[in-house]
């Protein structure tokens, strides 16, 4: 069944949208906004995009076909998906736990996900470089691309749409079937920076290490000079 795509020339952002609206729209439905005054990603840090020509957009899931302990998952299945749809675009993509996606260690593309819980829901909100242009990312202090930088040309955004919700819905139905661990296997096969030295960081709190391994429930495995720990949130710095 086709989702249900409220499209919006100018919002605050899309996540703040779909929460405000999520008790009157059907399940998959699809918040898309050309620009956005005041999106943001996880923590709340701003998440900047030129007008038009990006995706920026939120998906509204069934939380009761879910067991709880897949909500979190949901933004790392949407992570698989988009990596692979990048993939198939001869751009190699790479996911840095929990579900931020890169190449070259440039950020492409972030995830956030929120529990509606009264409804319940679950509102996933994306934004993805699509035909961004290295100058639009001037004065950004972290690294960036786009496909556009990666691969020369112009992508068509609403068939990159089409494409990422028919497999993502795919996905989710498998999760319920299936479980998380086919996933991870997957996400394994990307690389992910295991092995790698990296920072962890939660508020003022930093833990320096090496990853050791996405484990099997989709926590972070890290190795510090006081053993090993298991993560289940914070940012992770390659």
């Amino acid at each position: 069944m086709a989702s249900q795509i409220i499209r919006l020339n100018e919002c605050e952002s899309t996540h703040k949208f779909m929460r405000g609206n999520a008790a009157d729209l059907p399940m998959w439905a699809v918040v898309t906004a050309e620009y956005q005054t005041g999106g943001h990603g996880r923590h709340g840090r701003a998440w900047i995009a030129p007008r038009g020509k990006n995706l920026c957009f939120n998906v509204l899931l069934p939380a009761e076909n879910l067991k709880p302990e897949f909500y979190a998952p949901t933004t790392q299945i949407a992570a698989i998906t988009l990596a692979n749809m990048l993939r198939k675009n001869s751009i190699d993509a790479k996911i840095k736990w929990p579900n931020d996606i890169l190449v070259n260690k440039c950020k492409i593309c972030g995830i956030i996900s929120e529990l509606l819980s009264d409804i319940p829901k679950i509102s996933l909100g994306i934004g993805l470089n699509v035909n961004t242009e290295k100058s639009d990312f001037a004065g950004l202090n972290s690294p960036a691309t786009s496909m556009f930088i990666e691969k020369g040309k112009i992508f068509d955004k609403e068939s990159l749409l089409q494409e990422f919700l028919m497999d993502f819905r795919m996905n989710i139905e498998s999760l319920c079937e299936k479980g998380l661990l086919p996933f991870i296997e997957e996400w394994r096969r990307m690389g992910c920076f295991v092995g790698h030295k990296a920072r962890i960081v939660e508020g003022s709190s930093i833990l320096e290490g090496i990853i050791e391994a996405v484990q099997n429930d989709g926590s972070l495995l890290f190795k510090t000079k006081n053993g090993l720990k298991t993560i289940w949130s914070g940012d992770l710095e390659v």
